[in-house]
């Protein structure tokens, strides 16, 4: 996570925790660091307001930019990581090498446009939570 701190004029502190690696909430932010990381930290600044900061989860432009990378991946001539293919040492699972098949040789829809549009604007309207 990237800690972001701001003094404010009476020398407290307002400090968001960014969890750059999480993509959405789940049970290591929701716990780990809403409960147990902020709780750790109220101890080293107490009078600090300490908040993270939402999560993408399934905001518009981050599906919609997830959903371009998707579509440039499977029309690429690399469709599948070469290990996707590839099956365990002496796995029995039936489903496996279809399911590994089918995502080797996928091909992508007509149905899904090949135009990009620009994911790096992605907007700034997330919000803090704690």
């Amino acid at each position: 996570a990237v800690v972001s701190t701001q003094s404010t004029g009476n020398g407290n502190k307002n400090i968001v925790l960014v969890p750059i690696a999480f993509t959405s909430d789940h049970i290591e932010t929701l716990f780990e660091m809403d409960i147990e990381y902020i709780e750790d930290m109220k101890k080293e600044f107490p009078d600090a307001n300490i908040l993270r900061c939402e999560s993408l989860n399934d905001h518009p432009k981050f599906i919609e930019c997830l959903a371009q990378l998707v579509a440039r991946h499977i029309s690429s001539d690399g469709k599948t990581i070469p290990q996707m293919s590839l099956r365990c040492p002496m796995c029995t699972n039936p489903t496996c090498g279809p399911m590994r098949g089918f995502f080797s040789s996928r091909q992508l829809p007509e149905s899904i446009s090949q135009t990009d549009s620009d994911c790096n604007d992605f907007d700034s309207d997330t919000k803090a939570v704690g």
